[in-house]
């Protein structure tokens, strides 16, 4: 019988990318797993904590039964390591609604968040899903379309030519109720000022006072505290499981739509983006 080979991912203060990255991230590395290794999280992200290991702060470790023989093999120095981010997944199937399945498995038995997400729902949002027909809508923030990965393209994505008609169609269509997913200061006071009571905003622990309506993290949560910057780390994965409850989705390319998808049973779920160049996207 083979030695266990423990692999320790790890990620620096300068590669600050969000959760679903380091979700999808570990997901391509567990598809690439040998049979006889397991893998433990070792990450720093100043959006997340100002110590180390933000990973354990909110999640179990992917090989959280096997933490005893990891912890002794650590304190041995009888570990490998490698940089999380040397691995990229390939959502192409996700986005043909191809088959899946395999990437599901993994996310559902190694994305193990430490908050009961099924309680979080049924306390806070069960009854709203059970008297209403719900949709999901989730918008990316105003600054991919402006200085990120879709730059110069904000014209398409306008609150009266875009996003104002889009809801309006959702809502023709028979949803009593749409959850929104947006950290876009502007878009949801708009959506909220127009559709008021048929839309229920997702509430995020962000800063109250934004230095831009399009939501700049880089510029207003590093210097939030370490209680405040723990707070965020679950809110990309509590708003995807919500979302993945509605009857149908609407999504736009990001990895919180992406882990929506994963917790969806289904295929009930669209992109309204594909008007979009993400030729820069990643």
């Amino acid at each position: 019988m083979s030695e266990t080979k423990i692999t320790i991912l790890k990620s620096s203060w300068s590669d600050n990318r969000g959760l679903g990255a380091v979700i999808f991230a570990l997901l391509a590395n567990l598809m690439e797993r040998k049979n006889d290794e397991i893998f433990y999280l070792s990450l720093e992200n100043l959006f997340y904590s100002n110590t180390r290991n933000f990973w354990d702060k909110a999640f179990f470790q992917p090989f959280e039964e096997s933490i005893s023989i990891i912890q002794k093999k650590i304190n041995s120095n009888k570990t490998n390591s490698k940089k999380i981010f040397l691995n990229n997944f390939n959502y192409e199937k996700l986005h043909k609604k191809g088959n899946f399945e395999e990437v599901k498995k993994l996310f559902k038995k190694f994305v193990k968040p430490k908050k009961d997400l099924d309680e979080f729902f049924f306390n806070n949002y069960h009854e709203l899903f059970k008297k209403n027909k719900v949709a999901s809508l989730h918008i990316r923030g105003n600054a991919m379309f402006s200085t990120a990965h879709a730059a110069n393209q904000s014209d398409k994505i306008s609150y009266k030519s875009y996003i104002k008609p889009l809801i309006k169609k959702i809502l023709g269509k028979g949803f009593q109720k749409i959850i929104l997913c947006t950290i876009d200061d502007n878009f949801r006071k708009q959506i909220i000022n127009d559709f008021s009571d048929k839309i229920i905003y997702i509430e995020q622990n962000l800063p109250k006072n934004r230095m831009h309506p399009s939501y700049d993290p880089l510029e207003e949560i590093i210097y939030e505290s370490e209680q405040f910057k723990n707070q965020l780390i679950l809110d990309p994965i509590i708003e995807a499981f919500i979302m993945s409850k509605a009857i149908y989705s609407y999504y736009m390319r990001s990895n919180v739509s992406y882990m929506s998808i994963l917790y969806r049973g289904d295929f009930k779920y669209e992109f309204i983006d594909d008007h979009i160049d993400y030729s820069r996207y990643g």
